[in-house]
């Protein structure tokens, strides 16, 4: 690996309207990474009494094109921070499978994105295992620009893992995406209203 990039934060764009009653915000998450560059979201759902934790991310291309998207159940054990760090070491993973050599990583959890860099962090056993994966893998890449977001740019990924605390097993996509997810990817692109 030659780069890793930190604390770059694209400009999602947003454009406000005004009526005589109503205001509205259409907002389009996506910007377009480096050139040749995928770009990689994953997010992450801790467990509660309810459910049990989930871990999601989807991987596209540099034009947005759909390339791969997971949601995978975790044990009830994994804490929050862990769950995240699993998300994000399985993206990895996806994104070394397919071959990328320039990546793009977005995501809402800027402390799991900041514990896969700081091998000197204090962590429970499980949680330094899996930081120190996500270290090795990051290897792999000649460059890796971590950026986190706001969760309305980050709504694909959330939404896989949010799928993944219903699930009893893993779900993988490879080149078409589940339904679930495929009207936000679109509305990333093209954007979406919402009102204020």
């Amino acid at each position: 690996m030659r780069t890793i990039l930190l604390g770059y934060q694209p400009k999602p764009r947003q454009q406000l309207y005004c009526g005589s009653s109503i205001q509205m915000l259409h907002t389009i998450p996506w910007t377009t990474p480096l050139e040749d560059a995928w770009r990689l979201n994953f997010a992450a759902c801790g467990p509660n009494v309810l459910r049990h934790g989930g871990a999601g991310y989807v991987l596209r291309e540099h034009h947005g094109l759909f390339k791969a998207a997971r949601a995978e159940p975790l044990p009830n054990y994994f804490s929050h921070l862990e769950t995240k760090l699993v998300a994000l070491e399985l993206g990895l993973r996806e994104a070394i499978a397919q071959g990328i050599d320039y990546l793009e990583v977005e995501g809402h959890s800027v402390d799991a994105i900041a514990v896969a860099f700081d091998d000197k962090a204090t962590l429970t056993p499980s949680k330094s295992s899996t930081a120190h994966k996500c270290r090795k893998l990051l290897q792999a890449f000649k460059l890796v620009k971590f950026h986190p977001v706001t969760e309305f740019a980050n709504r694909a990924a959330m939404k896989l893992a949010e799928m993944a605390t219903v699930e009893a097993g893993m779900q993988h996509w490879i080149m078409e995406p589940p339904p679930e997810i495929a009207t936000i990817l679109v509305e990333d692109m093209t954007g979406y209203w919402h009102g204020l």
